[in-house]
């Protein structure tokens, strides 16, 4: 009894930085923050700009981590670390994957903003289930059913509540199917990459041979359409936006989240992260003027909590693998 009394009083408190739920919530608002000066970026900016632009700061950040852990090393044929040609390729098919779907998620803000498009993209977390249960062989648990069945229904009340509501455009429900895309996108790259770590590749590896896919292809976009000069009649204002959304995403919000799942238990670190749709449509609603009523708000609150539910009660299997 007086061990435990002893051990309680030498027990030093913990500091902020050891605080996985504030590492979560930082995640949080990096990711909502970058989507809303994306969203703000391309009400006047070339949406086809926004994939490049927005991977700058995480091919700069690949590059740092590669150096600094140096896991170059399983890039290089002749060393014995080198992860092999297949595995290289494995999170190539990502790289390209995100790029394509970064394209569909800048038009879907631009015509359908910030509110519709975030819930709708984090449907990504089924489509990532889907492919997982065909392509890994990984099962269902019910809570993840229900999970995916409360997702569903929050993006139909959220449709129907911007019918009565006002939209960023006319053509606001054309974000629906771009969001849909992105998040088939995302949802299918996310095992690519599991499968990826699982053959031993380290995750700064990952990030760096994704990224440089991911540019890469987001140039070759840019090429194609012939809107190259579009990089040079961008404001400042909007680069900037885009440049900002990519430092707040690929590097605030992934280091965050990265950083609480270390400090607490996933299905904490899950659960916080799954308020993300949320943030991001409160900061439109108070900083782009993008209207949301209450049935919207109910639709968006459902995606975040079926989005909960279908990340936190993942099979245990699956938890073991990772």
């Amino acid at each position: 009894m007086h061990e435990r009394q002893h051990a309680a009083i030498v027990a030093k408190p913990k500091s902020l930085a050891q605080i996985g739920e504030l590492w979560a919530l930082i995640g949080v608002l990096g990711y909502a923050s970058a989507n809303v000066f994306e969203g703000a970026a391309v009400r006047s900016a070339d949406p086809l700009i926004g994939p490049l632009i927005r991977g700058i700061p995480t091919l700069a950040l690949a590059l740092v981590l590669l150096i600094t852990r140096r896991t170059y090393r399983q890039l290089h044929p002749g060393s014995e670390h080198y992860i092999g040609k297949s595995t290289i390729l494995i999170f190539v098919i990502p790289g390209v994957l995100s790029s394509l779907g970064l394209f569909t998620y800048f038009y879907a803000l631009q015509v359908g903003g910030v509110v519709i498009t975030i819930p709708v993209q984090q449907s990504y977390i089924l489509w990532g289930a889907l492919a997982s249960w065909i392509y890994l062989k990984e099962r269902f648990s019910r809570q993840s059913l229900l999970g995916v069945a409360l997702l569903i229904i929050g993006l139909i009340t959220l449709a129907l509540g911007q019918m009565r509501g006002t939209p960023v455009t006319g053509r606001w429900y054309y974000a629906i199917p771009l969001a849909l895309f992105t998040a088939l996108a995302f949802g299918i790259s996310g095992v690519f990459w599991r499968e990826g770590q699982l053959r031993g590749a380290d995750q700064s590896t990952g990030i760096f041979i994704n990224i440089i896919a991911t540019e890469i292809v987001a140039f070759l976009g840019l090429t194609w359409f012939g809107r190259i000069e579009s990089l040079l009649e961008t404001s400042p204002h909007d680069l900037g936006a885009l440049l900002a959304g990519g430092v707040l995403s690929g590097i605030v919000g992934l280091y965050g989240l990265f950083t609480s799942l270390k400090l607490m238990s996933v299905t904490r670190a899950y659960a916080l992260a799954s308020l993300t749709p949320l943030a991001a449509a409160l900061l439109a609603y108070l900083t782009l003027n993008e209207q949301m009523n209450g049935q919207m708000l109910t639709g968006i609150l459902m995606v975040c909590f079926g989005v909960a539910l279908v990340q936190i009660y993942k099979p245990q299997e699956d938890a073991e693998r990772r």
